[in-house]
């Protein structure tokens, strides 16, 4: 039996799980690596798990300090501070209150081996360099400093439509997948959804900038089990992406077959980012595959309101966030184009918003492309999640002067 096949038709040996768990990622030496504690819900236990770990790895002898920890008063997280060097933070005064934030500046200048920076979804405050924590960690990272961070799963930026749909709350801040999947490891912390709903009752779970009405929402049994379920998938994502690179180290390729790559059109849409949300998960099903998001600029373009602008604006900096690749084309027939770049280019799917008025299915771009595309899979997506923007019924002609190509063209500067 050729080396191929041996693998999976045995146990892999402990040699081989070690070797597995330390994979690496080549690209990264010199930077810093990233852990995330990973939750389904507020209050199973994230930060009280670093700051656990924290202590066991100080005991080994691990340069490791407190960057930032939301403890929310919790005596027993509390505790876990005592005996852990903590940076001084940075103090803001806020509408009368002083906020607390993350000195980066003093992390990179003090250089541990590993510091913990919690509530990664967060964003800073006016002043920052950067807009989101996520963004300020990469710089410590980028300085060859570890970092410890924790999130729950709805602020993961795929799932916004979808944790929409399962608890009604539809999520501000978010962190783009990329960021996350780049972690060296993802540590899911779990507790049984009745403990989880005891300890709530016990006044133990902090919940931020929600209403009663809608905490009792989300932490239904029923959400709670559907969200530890996405935790559970995005773990054995990253756990799969980690084999991959463990078979490609040791030469074994996987199985043969044509390469998937994904294609999602693009418009001044309310829904384009729900749609844009959806192609990422497909192809993170699909192992991580190739995907883009195309635009077909058509001469009405010339005639957008502001609120058509900012639609396209926001899907396009979606795309960025997500790692898709973005291309525009102009064109009056839409369907004609997507055909035209997705036989150029070997795309096998193409995913476009589902019509929601009777006869549009039969209507010409969509006839067109599913009889157009052999050999391609076409997707009609359903759209999802709380829609941003309003609808647009009436439009006055109003000239933006310039094409759709040129005031979106911040997006292909590298």
């Amino acid at each position: 039996m050729n080396r191929e096949g041996s693998l999976e038709d045995r146990p892999l040996s402990p040699e081989e799980l070690l070797e597995l768990s330390e994979v690496e990622d080549e690209q990264r030496v010199g930077i810093g690596n990233l852990t995330v504690y990973l939750g389904y819900a507020p209050g199973v236990g994230k930060t009280y798990s670093m700051l656990y770990d924290a202590h066991l790895l100080k005991e080994e002898g691990t340069d490791i300090v407190v960057g930032y920890a939301e403890t929310h008063g919790r005596p027993e997280t509390e505790a876990l501070l005592k005996g852990l060097e903590i940076i001084e933070p940075l103090y803001f005064e806020y509408k009368g209150l002083k906020l607390k934030e993350v000195n980066y500046q003093k992390i990179i200048e003090r250089k541990p081996q590993i510091v913990i920076i919690d509530e990664l979804p967060h964003t800073n405050p006016q002043g920052f360099p950067e807009e989101k924590r996520y963004q300020s960690i990469s710089k410590v990272l980028d300085a060859g400093i570890d970092v410890y961070t924790a999130m729950n799963i709805q602020h993961l930026e795929s799932l916004k439509d979808i944790i929409y749909q399962i608890t009604g709350v539809d999520v501000k801040e978010t962190v783009p997948d990329p960021f996350v999947k780049s972690a060296k490891e993802v540590k899911l912390i779990d507790l049984p959804p009745k403990e989880l709903l005891k300890r709530l009752k016990e006044g133990k779970v902090f919940v931020k900038d929600m209403a009663e009405e809608a905490i009792v929402r989300f932490f239904r049994i029923s959400n709670l089990i559907a969200l530890r379920t996405l935790a559970l998938k995005v773990l054995a994502e990253q756990l799969d992406e980690k084999l991959k690179k463990y078979l490609r180290r040791r030469g074994i390729s996987g199985p043969l077959g044509l390469r998937e790559k994904l294609l999602v059109g693009i418009y001044a849409s309310p829904h384009a980012a729900g749609l844009i949300r959806a192609t990422y998960r497909l192809a993170s099903e699909l192992g991580g595959v190739d995907w883009v998001a195309l635009y077909v600029e058509r001469d009405e373009a010339s005639n957008f309101l502001e609120q058509e602008k900012k639609w396209l604006n926001r899907a396009f900096e979606l795309v960025k966030r997500l790692n898709g690749k973005i291309e525009i084309v102009k064109g009056e027939d839409v369907a004609q184009e997507l055909i035209n770049y997705a036989k150029r280019e070997g795309i096998t799917k193409i995913i476009l918003g589902k019509p929601r008025k009777e006869g549009q299915l039969a209507g010409s771009t969509y006839k067109k492309l599913i009889l157009q595309t052999e050999g391609i899979d076409v997707y009609l997506i359903s759209p999802k999640g709380k829609v941003e923007g309003i609808e647009l019924t009436k439009k006055k002609p109003k000239s933006m002067g310039t094409s759709v190509l040129r005031w979106l063209s911040k997006y292909f500067r590298h």
